[in-house]
């Protein structure tokens, strides 16, 4: 039952997000005005907008003017009906590492707490799959998915605990034994290191001018509009991550289930900083080897978000991933010579959902066998 209802709501799902990844980067809007045939403009009624149903009674086409709908949205509906499913599925078994541990220790009924991570997991499935697909088709990922979901992330990866699966922040930077063997809270080390990065980050700004728009050529160059462009995008992580910091901070110093939260809401703040600061530095660095830009920022703000489910180790496991799934992909297609570039947010993403489902037992193996030897 449990499937079956999650496979119907994902498939609902997934008929607004073809909506989303044909409006975004349109810059049209999401809501207003409803689904319509784009060949002869009819809105499409309701029971011609059943997800999966309506496209197979009406073959693929319009009831009026007979034009043909793409199968592509018949196959997203189908296939995020099948992720919702299989998230839910996971995410109620017994014990699962989603559920935020903050739930637990406060005596939340089991089911809630697993419901509570359920909807987390989904909200970052349902971002990694419009962002797939507008990357895809536009080369571009909208500000409007990025920003948004980087405001809601560090909250909504406190409800799991999937930025817990490997470990704690490093020692001393949240917590700290006493000499009677007590817990006592660190957090200067932590706001330190946010305060750090972020400090870097606009201190790098000048930098970042000059590497792209002198080892950038032709179109690829940097213009005055690119860099304010970015420094906006900067100033609104900088205030996306200030927030969530803060509510870290003050939970940190509270006892018991307020603390455990304030600990997974550190942790995914450094995993946003993580995830923000690593591609970034790839990005100046490899524009500088390679003579062209050799990161979107756009990857940069994709994968910042994705970090607080992560973690800070997480979201290198992510970007290794990425990397060697791309290789894997990348060569065969240029020995076949297709010109088709596929950018690297799908790699990112499939890294991402690689990690969030077998990170912990990749990362536990890959450990157990350093210490083996």
């Amino acid at each position: 039952m449990l499937i079956a209802v999650a496979f119907l709501f994902g498939a609902f799902i997934g008929s607004f997000l073809n909506v989303c990844i044909h409006r975004l980067p349109r810059n049209e809007s999401v809501v207003h005005p409803p689904s319509r045939c784009y060949s002869c403009g009819t809105h499409v009624q309701w029971y011609d907008n059943l997800p999966i149903l309506s496209w197979l009674i009406l073959r693929g086409r319009c009831r009026w003017c007979y034009a043909p709908f793409s199968i592509r949205y018949l196959l997203i509906e189908a296939l995020v009906g099948g992720i919702t499913a299989a998230v839910a599925w996971a995410a109620f078994q017994p014990e699962h590492r989603w559920t935020a541990w903050w739930a637990q220790a406060a005596g939340m009924q089991e089911a809630m707490a697993q419901a509570l991570a359920c909807a987390a997991i989904l909200a970052l499935t349902y971002y990694l799959i419009v962002s797939v697909f507008t990357d895809l088709d536009h080369m571009i990922i909208p500000d409007e998915l990025t920003k948004s979901f980087q405001v809601a992330a560090p909250f909504l990866a406190a409800l799991t605990g999937a930025n817990l699966a490997f470990g704690w922040a490093p020692a001393g930077w949240l917590l700290k034994h006493d000499a009677f063997g007590g817990v006592a809270t660190a957090v200067t080390p932590f706001v330190t290191a946010v305060a750090a990065a972020l400090a870097v980050l606009w201190l790098s700004l000048p930098l970042a001018r000059v590497v792209y728009g002198r080892f950038c050529a032709g179109p690829m160059a940097w213009t005055a509009d690119d860099h304010r462009g970015f420094r906006t995008g900067v100033l609104w992580f900088t205030a996306a991550m200030i927030p969530p910091t803060v509510v870290a901070v003050w939970a940190i110093g509270h006892p018991g289930p307020i603390r455990v939260f304030g600990l997974a809401l550190a942790q995914a703040v450094l995993g946003s900083l993580a995830g923000w600061m690593s591609l970034y530095l790839i990005g100046l660095v490899g524009t500088v080897v390679f003579r062209r830009n050799a990161m979107g920022f756009g990857d940069v703000k994709f994968l910042a978000p994705i970090g607080c489910f992560l973690g800070p180790v997480g979201v290198v496991y992510a970007f290794f991933c990425a990397a060697i799934i791309g290789t894997a992909i990348g060569i065969p297609m240029r020995l076949l010579r297709a010109r088709r570039e596929i950018p690297f947010g799908p790699y990112l993403a499939l890294g991402a959902a690689v990690v969030l489902v077998w990170g912990a037992g990749i990362h536990h193996w890959l450990m157990g066998s350093v210490m083996g030897r």
